[in-house]
């Protein structure tokens, strides 16, 4: 029977068919507006980070809406302005993971990728550059899909000993999404993996961060969907299967009571927590690439540490760890 005009399916089409429209729209915009900057040094310069925030909150609008997002025409400038911007603005690697991410996910913007001789791997976060040749690969020649790169590594392949010195607080969850900005209401959102929280004590070093990012990725913390079998991250991504890691910055991990009242003087010194918790966020994405093997990279979802961390988590029932690595 065909919907009326005030029957449910029919208004569900007038609020999701104009918005979709206007997100898809907003890609387009995002993507016109990087044309010029591309052609001119000077604008490039001044420019570049205000363009790639509608890019971005472009692309994390529609990266459930795969249909739309690989629609639009004319990838390779968007591609070419990820890998300048990559390339000019380390800094900024951080937020453009994410965007690399969905995009990573699309058969039809690494096609784009692969077959533009203007876009260099190299370019791009050097965490995601294995990945990025893995699929540049497969979208030129499915069949070759695999060939050349190193096979799987086993999970355990490693000892690990830990340090002490960085806290955390790990909570399965089947989805769980963070707000990444708040002017424009904007979430990041992941589905079954981890919620995980993030703490730095006065011990803590560059060097300790990068074998706790894998142990956590290692350890039997998580479950696939549909399982109730506890398995590790790298695990479950080895098979294909999806996982995510939504990540936060939460200080007051460090902490002991004292006479009735909380005391932080073990925390480590801002800045470099700050350092030492974006070391850790790449030392994730990059294990969980290099675990992954052949199989689909865990996504990984970062708070940013100045921000004001406003999240929400979904779980079948809390199974949570806390521990320090």
């Amino acid at each position: 029977m065909a919907s009326g005009p005030s029957s449910p399916s029919a208004r569900n089409d007038l609020l999701e068919g104009p918005a979709l429209a206007q997100r898809t729209e907003r890609l387009r915009k995002a993507r016109d507006s990087m044309k010029p900057l591309l052609e001119n040094t000077y604008s490039f310069a001044n420019n570049c980070e205000t363009v790639f925030r509608e890019f971005r909150v472009a692309c994390v609008h529609l990266r459930k809406e795969r249909e739309a997002l690989d629609s639009l025409e004319e990838k390779n400038v968007a591609w070419r302005y990820l890998c300048k911007l990559c390339k000019e603005r380390p800094f900024l690697h951080d937020r453009v993971h994410e965007v690399l991410q969905i995009l990573l996910m699309s058969d039809a913007w690494m096609k784009a990728f692969a077959e533009d001789p203007e876009c260099e791997v190299e370019d791009l976060p050097p965490d995601m550059q294995s990945e990025f040749k893995r699929r540049a690969e497969e979208a030129r020649d499915p069949a070759e899909a695999g060939k050349g790169y190193p096979a799987p590594r086993k999970v355990s392949d490693q000892a690990f000993k830990a340090s002490g010195t960085i806290a955390v607080v790990v909570q399965r969850c089947n989805r769980a999404k963070l707000q990444t900005d708040e002017e424009t209401d904007t979430w990041a959102e992941i589905g079954h993996g981890l919620f995980v929280a993030v703490s730095f004590n006065k011990g803590a070093t560059e060097d300790k961060v990068a074998p706790a990012a894998r142990f956590l990725l290692t350890a039997k913390l998580s479950q696939a969907k549909d399982s109730k079998e506890a398995e590790s991250v790298a695990a479950i991504s080895q098979r294909g299967d999806y996982q995510g890691i939504l990540v936060l910055p939460q200080a007051s991990l460090v902490s002991e009571l004292k006479d009735s009242d909380f005391k932080y003087s073990q925390q480590l010194q801002k800045s470099d927590a700050h350092r030492l918790y974006e070391a850790f966020v790449q030392a994730l994405r990059k294990s969980a690439a290099e675990l992954a093997g052949g199989g689909k990279a865990a996504e990984i979802v970062a708070g940013d540490f100045n921000a004001p961390q406003i999240m929400e988590v979904a779980s079948n029932g809390p199974f949570m760890h806390s521990f320090s690595v």
